[in-house]
Order: C-alpha cells, then structure tokens, then sequence
C-alpha cells in the first residue's frame, strides 16, 4: 500500500486534533476556529522553513539521505528493454547547487519517464503519443519521453523532453567534462527539439530575455539534463498497454486544460505542484490513489506531495505489497481496479529502483549525493526505508528480482493448494471471482518470469550480447 505522508509530527497537529474535537459554545467555537488559524499557519510556517530550503546542518541532516550510507549508482541492467516494452519511472532528484547561480528548493523536483510515450511532435503544445514502436535500446529515439512539471510554465503544466539520454544525461558520454560549452549544447538540443513549443509562461528570475536564457537558466537540471544538477532516485514499474494509455490520457487532458481553456496553470508547493500532477497521472491507470490538489484550506496540508516520499512510496508499492490475500485486494479499490481492469498488480516482477550521481566531473554544480525526506525527526522511518530497499539486490538486481518473483509466486500458489476448502465451491462467498481471477493472474506472471529468466540465461551465454550484472 502507498504511504500518504502529511507533516512531521510537531506540535500544531496536536493542537489541531483536540480544537476540532470540542463542541462547545458560540464563543468556543470562535475560539476553535481561530486555533485552527494558528496551527494551520504555524504547520505552515514550520513546513515552508523544511521544504523552502534550508541547510544541511543541524537537524536538517537528519532528513538527508546522504553516501556515505548509500551505494551511489545503481542502473537496470540494459536487459531489461528487451524484456518490457512498458514502464513508468517516477524520480525524484535532489536539491541542486550551482556553484554560480546559488541553491534550489532543499524538497528538490519530482519528473517521470514513460517508456512508450513520446512526445507529439505535430502538437501545437506539449503533448504525448505513443511510440511507434517497442524499443529495445535506450538511444531509440522512439524510447519514451520524460514528463517535467515547470513552477513558471502558464499555459501547460508539464513538458514532454524526448528520449532517456537527454533527460536523464543531457546527451553528455560518461567521464566527459560538464562545461558551460556542454550545457549550452544540451539547451540548444533541447530547443531544436521542441521541448519548449508552444509553452508560455508566468514572470521568472531574469524574464524577457529570451527562451535560450530561460532553457539554460531553468530548464537544464529541472526539465533535462537531470544529472548534470542532481543526484536522481527512480522507483520503475512495468505497465500493460491499456495503462499506458490512461497515463498518457490523464497527461494530455492536462495541458489542454491550461492550453485551451481560459484558466492559467498557477504552480503551488502545498496545493499543485510537480509530484500531484506525476502521482495523479498513475492514479488514472489505478496503480495507486489519486491526491486532491487545491483541497479547502487546511485539508490541503494532508494531501501535500514531496518528490522524495513519493519515490519512496512507489517503492514500496513495487516491492513489498501482498498479493496473496485476495480479499485485502478486492477490499483496496485501486489494487481491486487494477486487477479486474488490467490484469494487473502494482507488487510485481521488473519493479526495480535506480540511483543516480549527478555527472563527474563537473565544472557547473556541486556534485555531493543527498536527498530530502519529509519525515518526523523523532522516527527516521522515510529514510532509513529508503537505505534498506537500495541496498537490496531483490529491488535493484534483474536477475535477483526474477528470481525472488519467481519463488513468491510459487509460495502464492503453494498455499492456495494447502488451504484448499472442498466446499469452497458450494458455500457462498463474495470473493469467489476475484479469488480465481488473482490466482489465474498469478500462474500468468510466473509463467512470464519463468520466460524471462530462459531469455536473460540465453542472452547470457551469447558472448556479444548484453551482460546482466
């Protein structure tokens, strides 16, 4: 199940709890309603202060992931594009420090990757299509595309950058320098790509002096060229087609929305920003539960959404979900929906997670490794959750994940044969489809690893073929 974070656990939220309790008085009531002014306006204050920015020292370390307790660098093996023509990765990248242009937001940035999705190229805004076809290789340009909510875009709310190698790697080859000649050749390719087609926007630090300034300024680091600016974290999770095309639906009614409507895109941290739109766009393909955005007043305080918490919950959802109880899952509406919808469930083979540093060496930014939970300081839970799944071989390993996939699945099936009710097919019960539907979907996807792990095993022996490590 996804954890729906909200705020550290500080005093306001006490506060709040016991006024909204009380029935009392006319006077009282007045009284219950400026108390939640001011603990709506302290939680506010005190969260501002955390995801605002702030420094490392003091109690902030404790929200950082730093590497000294982390393995730095952890990438899907290049098998993996030939064994899923799908996938979704939602990412969360640190803050970055230009060592020019000074310091970020200390949350960082939230972005997705759709492996599948490419960026329409004959829309007058951005938007999504499909792939035309299924890549293998990661410099296809028919790959996928990355999706990137921008804080001063006004009439869309995302941007579509095409291809993994200039999202992630801004097109520059490992232990190449990062220079200012390097960056403004990712910004070029950037612009003659269309990136920016299309899009308007609201006044930023150095407005009106052209879109070029506003690509190198902004964009790099933020939009693209992820690594160049930032440490990147990516939770990914395979998806059938029909998702994808919900994914790809949901993205695209958005920006019509500011395109073509008469509203603006207004960014907000608290009510709508890069990690709502990214977690909602999942929620139309039921892989998990929708947040409000824009809810009233203080009822925005828990649905916030941070990039770190996010990664970190899909992760969680990828990796270490039950999918042996039927009934909890017909009990779970978006498990429910997507098992009787898309023959599908979000715990499953090929959910791995992936770390990236920000590129060495690197003349522009400050390349120290961390990333921003939002937790309560007394309990590091969101952290250390973190620590444990990355340094895991089952959740970072193909050949590792395959395997262990491959032997729950069994265990699925074992004990559906041991607990076997000869009755069962007599006596009344309301979970009699959704039982054999999940059983029927779990001999399909071990039947699927099981294909998988002859392929990586025939790829292995081939001595010029990929080497899954």
């Amino acid at each position: 199940m996804p954890v729906r974070l909200g705020l550290p656990m500080f005093g306001p939220f006490t506060g709040l709890r016991n006024v909204m309790g009380t029935r009392s008085s006319p006077n009282a009531t007045r009284s219950a309603k400026n108390g939640i002014r001011v603990c709506f306006a302290a939680a506010v204050a005190m969260s501002t202060t955390l995801i605002g920015g702030c420094g490392d020292g003091g109690m902030m370390s404790r929200f950082m992931l730093k590497s000294d307790r982390i393995i730095v660098e952890r990438r899907p093996d290049p098998v993996y594009d030939l064994l899923f023509p799908y996938y979704v990765e939602l990412c969360a990248t640190s803050q970055f420090r230009s060592k020019l242009k000074g310091e970020g937001g200390v949350a960082g940035h939230a972005v997705m990757y759709i492996k599948g999705a490419c960026k329409d190229e004959q829309a007058p805004y951005p938007q999504l299509r499909r792939c035309r076809v299924a890549a293998t290789e990661l410099d296809d340009p028919e790959h996928g595309a990355g999706v990137s909510v921008g804080r001063w875009f006004r009439n869309v709310n995302w941007v579509a950058v095409p291809g993994y190698e200039l999202f992630y790697e801004g097109n520059l080859k490992t232990g190449e320098r990062l220079t200012q000649a390097s960056l403004e050749a990712a910004a070029r390719d950037a612009m003659a790509k269309g990136v920016y087609k299309g899009v308007d926007f609201h006044d930023y630090p150095s407005a009106g002096a052209g879109l070029e300034n506003f690509v190198v300024n902004e964009g790099i680091g933020t939009d693209f060229a992820l690594q160049f600016a930032r440490s990147v974290f990516c939770a990914r999770l395979p998806v059938t087609e029909p998702m994808l095309e919900e994914v790809i639906a949901f993205l695209n009614d958005k920006n019509r929305e500011y395109a073509e409507g008469e509203a603006d895109y207004n960014w907000s941290v608290w009510a709508d920003n890069c990690s709502h739109t990214l977690r909602n766009a999942l929620a139309a393909a039921n892989i998990w539960s929708p947040l409000s955005v824009r809810a009233v007043k203080f009822r925005q305080l828990f649905n916030l959404a941070v990039p770190a918490n996010e990664f970190v919950n899909l992760a969680e959802l990828g990796t270490e979900g039950a999918i042996d109880d039927y009934r909890e899952i017909q009990q779970d509406g978006p498990e429910r929906d997507s098992l009787h919808g898309f023959h599908w469930l979000p715990t499953r083979h090929g959910a791995l997670l992936k770390t990236l540093p920000v590129h060495e060496p690197n003349d522009l930014y400050d390349t120290t490794f961390r990333l921003f939970t939002l937790q309560s300081p007394f309990r590091m839970g969101k952290t250390q959750h973190a620590i444990d799944l990355l340094s895991d071989e089952r959740f970072v390993n193909l050949s590792a994940n395959l395997h262990y996939f491959h032997d729950k699945y069994d265990a699925v099936l074992a004990s559906r044969d041991e607990r076997h009710d000869m009755l069962a097919s007599v006596r009344g019960t309301p979970y009699r489809r959704v039982e054999r539907l999940l059983y029927d979907y779990i001999k399909t996807q071990r039947a699927e690893v099981e294909s998988m792990l002859d392929k990586v095993s025939a790829l292995e022996s081939q001595p010029d073929g990929p080497n899954p490590k």
